[in-house]
């Protein structure tokens, strides 16, 4: 008879380097998508609003969501290298799904910064414009939140030299977003300029360094 095999060699741990490189192009393709929504205009759109300098005028909508979306994702990127230096210390197949949702959720990014660039100055369509853009902004937090209460369970995938405080201070970092940002969502239904603005203070609160890490004395 077969012996029973033990979860650790089921889901064995692994080294981060190749999840790191994934994330990063994933990351890159990403940010580099947003461009892609600044469109180059036709003559016959020249035409329509009056000339070239009209035009580019025109598209501040575009700008500003491109410029949001751009600080947010490399936010994201820095505190994902930031977690991969000092946090992370392994993965394993878990995680590595995880990690995929998280992507997953980075990606669809660029499709919501189009939406808001289209239709935040359309007054029918403002709302729901801003609120797919929240959600967009909103999505990695819950998927981070779940990959990081995984990898701080028993030490599984961190430095076990990490303090406790430390680590829940991360944790409660990740809460507080999820609220600050859905509150932002439930605005964005009736005031959605107000949603936009919490998402620019969401934006300049993560600007700040990350924490520095702390350990345990022993």
């Amino acid at each position: 008879m077969r012996p029973m095999l033990k979860t650790k060699d089921i889901n064995p741990v692994m080294k981060t380097d190749r999840l790191e490189m994934f994330t990063d192009g994933v990351f890159a393709i990403a940010i580099t998508l947003l461009i892609l929504e600044v469109k180059i205009p036709k003559h016959t759109d020249l035409v329509e609003v009056g000339g070239l300098y009209a035009y580019l005028l025109h598209l501040w909508p575009t700008y500003l969501s491109y410029f949001i979306s751009f600080l947010v994702i490399g936010i994201y990127w820095s505190n994902i290298h930031w977690l991969f230096t000092f946090i992370y210390k392994k993965t394993n197949h878990v995680f590595n799904l995880l990690c995929i949702l998280f992507l997953m959720t980075i990606a669809f990014m660029p499709f919501t910064t189009a939406v808001l660039g289209d239709y935040i100055i359309d007054p029918e369509y403002r709302n729901a414009a801003v609120t797919a853009y929240c959600v967009g902004f909103f999505l990695p937090i819950p998927i981070g939140l779940l990959g990081t209460l995984y990898a701080f369970h028993n030490n599984r995938l961190i430095d076990p030299t990490l303090s406790k405080t430390f680590l829940r201070k991360q944790i409660y970092k990740l809460v507080f977003g999820m609220v600050f940002l859905g509150v932002a969502i439930g605005l964005s239904f009736q005031f959605p300029w107000v949603s936009i603005g919490i998402v620019v203070a969401n934006v300049l609160l993560y600007l700040l360094p990350p924490d520095k890490p702390e350990y345990d004395v022993e």
